[in-house]
């Protein structure tokens, strides 16, 4: 009060002169806004949590809660009161795709505000990249000499990952005259933190046959990965009979006319018609 009462003594002694200076509106600070922090790196599936600190001297009217994706308003919840609590946001799958930022306005009750921002850095899991993305075969590199020794007809195939623990793979159309008619596609299973991953096959005389890949590189674009081929030397004789390659896999988007195996429906149970259960130890 002595601010006012200072601003009213001002008023009386300039009373005189024929100026006239209200008392009856009192002068408040702007509202403040604080957040514990305003960068967090976070996967899907996760909560983010941010303590929001508030200073409204003309007293709280509202807190404006907004999220952005690229700049672009997605969503928006005004809270009345004051947060008792850290406000918690559940980070979603689709964040992964944007820049994701969550806005907080705080207004107060002459209707002025202030505003500070969370940016939320949305980073996938190892597994979440290889199940938000089908995965076509591009090259096959022979560690030894650098050269892209990928078969023709593997260039068309695609591979798709399900969260059952299960995969299946398109052969698209060209096929080749072994492994697209014998073998069904099985399982699979992704060590995150040696990011060794194994794939089960099952031959048409119900045997099992796990393939180790070994992931240097894994991302929203690419997997690179490590393999041990064994016995090429029985096909071609400039190969030793262990010979170690890299499968380079491209992302493509995740469609419904994904078609497992040969084209068209018949085939989509696989030339073995079952599965072999295989216990796997990716430790």
């Amino acid at each position: 009060m002595k601010k006012i009462l200072l601003t009213c003594l001002s008023a009386m002694l300039v009373a005189g002169s024929g100026l006239f200076v209200s008392c009856d509106e009192e002068t408040f600070a702007l509202p403040e806004i604080e957040l514990s922090t305003t960068a967090v790196t976070a996967s899907p599936g996760e909560d983010v949590s941010v303590v929001v600190t508030i200073n409204a001297d003309a007293g709280f009217k509202n807190l404006t809660v907004t999220k952005f994706w690229d700049g672009v308003k997605e969503s928006e919840e005004v809270l009345t009161t004051v947060p008792s609590s850290a406000y918690v946001y559940h980070v979603t799958d689709e964040d992964a795709d944007h820049i994701t930022t969550i806005n907080f306005t705080v207004t107060d009750s002459k209707n002025k505000t202030a505003s500070i921002e969370l940016v939320i850095t949305v980073e996938l899991t190892p597994l979440q990249v290889l199940l938000k993305y089908n995965w076509r075969l591009d090259q096959e590199i022979w560690i030894k000499t650098g050269t892209n020794e990928i078969t023709d007809a593997y260039t068309d195939d695609v591979y798709r990952f399900n969260a059952n623990g299960t995969y299946d793979k398109s052969i698209g159309a060209k096929v080749d005259d072994f492994s697209d008619i014998w073998f069904n596609y099985c399982y699979y299973d992704l060590n995150q933190n040696t990011l060794r991953l194994l794939m089960s096959k099952t031959g048409a005389f119900g045997e099992e046959v796990t393939d180790t890949l070994n992931i240097t590189v894994i991302d929203s674009d690419k997997i690179y990965a490590n393999i041990r081929y064994h016995g090429l030397d029985v096909f071609d004789p400039k190969y030793s009979a262990m010979e170690n390659f890299q499968k380079r896999f491209v992302a493509v988007a995740k469609t419904a006319n994904f078609d497992p195996y040969q084209a068209g429906a018949d085939d989509n149970g696989g030339p073995a018609g079952m599965c072999a259960e295989v216990e796997f130890d990716n430790d």
